[in-house]
């Protein structure tokens, strides 16, 4: 088993990684600037920009998970720089502690928003999206986040590192009193509106938990992204009435399920093996 550097790891979804990733056998070292709520892990108080600190945080792992970042999508022009700066820079500084201490794979937290969410005034190209698609960033997190992947790409060609980047979607919790939590899922059904800027999509956190370690212990090289979803969309309603209500003239692939992921997961399933234990069916019983 490996020992695994994990920045972030006292986030929402870093909590659930760091607990997978120990369950299955791995060590594990939390680097974050905030304290972990439990101690199951060593923690490592951390300025991700700070490259110096990184590497010496990094200094005698296998391998790194690079979750930190600024984590709130901009919706204005006053704010985008500073996100953008730190976001780069932090996963700049990871990657290239990587490359300086002969570490050969990476797994790192890109994002939904660079398909093209919010779906405010854009409209998706067809349904299911994928990894095909043109990116359409609407802001700077979104625009930091696909940087970064094409900073993986180049330093993939450059060193030989492996970069496994992940497209969460909008990452939910079972706990009641969690900002994402399941409990306001309800709210979303009678409203095709309500969630039509991410197509109606979600991850349950333990499911992306899950998607990291299979991304660790794949045997993947270069650098390659995957949309990490669950497999199904939030609503009741189906997805053909959803696109009419809200995206008329889309085009649907006629495959698709009535309730299935509108953004694909079938590269996750292909070359992770990843197939998503968790539904809001099954946490709500609906």
């Amino acid at each position: 088993m490996a020992k695994i550097a994990v920045t972030g790891g006292s986030g929402g979804a870093g909590r659930f990684v760091v607990a997978n990733l120990i369950e299955h056998g791995h060590t594990v070292t939390n680097l974050d600037r905030v304290k972990p709520a439990a101690d199951v892990a060593p923690w490592v108080e951390i300025d991700v920009t700070d490259y110096g600190a990184m590497v010496a945080a990094i200094h005698g792992h296998d391998a790194i998970v690079h979750l930190a970042a600024n984590p709130e999508p901009d919706f204005d022009t006053t704010t985008g720089a500073a996100r953008f700066h730190v976001n780069t820079l932090a996963a700049y500084n990871a990657f290239q502690a990587a490359v300086a201490l002969g570490i050969t794979k990476v797994v790192w937290a890109s994002s939904e928003t660079t398909l093209g969410f919010p779906f405010a005034t854009n409209r998706p190209a067809s349904i299911p999206v994928d990894e095909t698609h043109t990116p359409q960033p609407q802001n700077s997190y979104a625009l930091s986040k696909l940087v970064t992947e094409d900073l993986a790409g180049h330093m993939s060609r450059l060193y030989g590192i492996a970069f496994v980047g992940l497209r969460f979607s909008n990452i939910l919790f079972e706990d009641p009193d969690h900002p994402a939590s399941y409990a306001h899922v309800p709210g979303y059904w009678d409203d095709p509106q309500a969630r039509r800027f991410n197509l109606w999509s979600y991850i349950d956190a333990r499911d992306a938990a899950e998607a990291v370690r299979r991304g660790l212990e794949s045997d993947l090289g270069g650098s390659e992204n995957f949309i990490i979803a669950a497999a199904d969309t939030i609503m009741k309603t189906s997805n053909r009435a959803l696109i009419d209500a809200v995206f008329p003239g889309v085009e649907i692939d006629p495959d698709l399920g009535e309730n299935e992921t509108m953004i694909s997961i079938a590269k996750a399933r292909r070359l992770l093996g990843f197939e998503p234990a968790w539904s809001w069916r099954r946490v709500l019983g609906s």
